[in-house]
């Protein structure tokens, strides 16, 4: 929190400084907007203050947690938009200098226009953000071919869903759509990879019961991700033992009629929590080494570990896919170098998934559109 308040700072006052603090203004107008500008960059703290224990998904009206992330999308990108044009104009002024020409004065009407200019595509590209990160995700086919593949499981089909980040906002209807998409596509196995849950089960059981209408030939399987432990884990774990969805917490099932083997690990979180943590080793153990394996582990990071352990193909999600395109290596510097696609990883393939929703506190998507993926395995040979 120490860090979301120096950010918050750091945002706000940038803006601040760049575009109110030099208009010919008096101080009894800059400052009221200053401490406006502190509250939307503060967006996180504001919202915990009056929403509730959970600052990840606090209870409030959906219209103010959008209004608010809408505000600070917002902010953000105008801060993002203001430092470009700062750098263009650096440049410009450094090849002036270069070419042994005088320095241009910028006169300062044209830089408020300029400013009002960048806050109007910073707001519309706000706009488009949430418009995208709250859309219904399509299917998107994915092929991917192994040495080791058994003849029996050539083209199998697995579906994965990750991050919906269901809360109090979430609307049933779009989730009974991604079932309705998941199923049509007719998956051999459906896979849910954590972070489906952003709120307690009292609140949010009917929602998710919706997922139980999920289908696939030989069962549909999940693993927790670190917004269940936030959630409430021990509570979430006891409303899927009662539905159709198998949740493998470091623990292996062998599917019927194919040498394949589906691992589940729990996620680090846990241990934050005094819960059960992820064990690979434990895991794996007791699987014949001939056996395909097939890793479901919310986060990327076990990517090294899963290639160590023989593991086949390990499928993740948690970074919803960089959100915003050109923010891959960023988001991919906290993820173990991984955040959007394919990877191979000592041998090993890395799917990590864009996400089939959006959290509510940055429900942002350029370019990196939601997805229900849908794996199809080949022999190399086939």
């Amino acid at each position: 929190m120490n860090l979301l308040l120096l950010w918050a700072s750091l945002l706000a006052g940038y803006v601040f400084a760049r575009t109110i603090l030099p208009l010919p203004w008096r101080w009894r107008y800059k400052i009221p907007l200053l401490f406006f500008l502190l509250l939307i960059a503060n967006k996180f703290h504001v919202l915990h203050l009056f929403g509730g224990p959970r600052a990840f998904a606090p209870e409030l009206p959906a219209a103010v947690l959008f209004t608010a992330a809408y505000l600070y999308a917002a902010l953000f990108f105008f801060a993002g938009l203001l430092l470009a044009s700062e750098v263009v104009f650096g440049i410009f002024l450094l090849v002036r200098k270069f070419r042994r020409k005088p320095a241009a004065a910028v006169p300062a009407r044209f830089r408020s226009q300029l400013h009002c200019v960048l806050l109007g595509i910073a707001m519309l590209i706000a706009a488009i953000g949430i418009w995208r990160g709250t859309a219904t995700p399509g299917v998107r086919e994915i092929h991917l071919a192994f040495d080791n593949l058994p003849p029996e499981t050539e083209n199998f089909r697995i579906a994965v869903i990750a991050d919906l980040h269901v809360d109090r906002c979430g609307g049933e209807e779009k989730l009974r759509e991604i079932v309705r998409r998941t199923n049509a596509a007719q998956p051999d196995l459906t896979l849910l990879i954590g972070d489906l849950v952003d709120g307690t089960v009292p609140e949010l059981q009917e929602k998710l019961s919706i997922l139980s209408g999920l289908r696939a030939r030989y069962g549909v399987f999940g693993v927790p991700g670190n917004h269940e432990y936030y959630s409430g884990f021990s509570e979430w774990k006891n409303f899927w033992e009662n539905t159709p969805v198998r949740m493998l917490l470091n623990e292996a099932v062998l599917l019927p009629g194919h040498a394949v083997a589906l691992v589940g690990v729990t996620d680090p979180a846990a241990r934050r929590f005094r819960e059960t943590v992820p064990n690979l080793g434990a895991a794996v153990s007791g699987i014949p080494v001939e056996t395909f394996r097939i890793l479901l582990a919310h986060q990327p990071r076990f990517a090294p570990e899963a290639a160590a352990r023989n593991i086949d193909l390990q499928i993740s999600g948690h970074t919803h896919g960089g959100m915003i395109l050109g923010f891959a290596k960023l988001i991919g510097a906290f993820n173990g170098g991984f955040s959007s696609g394919c990877y191979s990883v000592n041998g090993m393939t890395l799917y990590v998934t864009n996400g089939s929703g959006i959290w509510s506190g940055f429900p942002i998507r350029l370019g990196r559109e939601a997805e229900i993926a849908l794996l199809c395995l080949h022999g190399k040979n086939n």
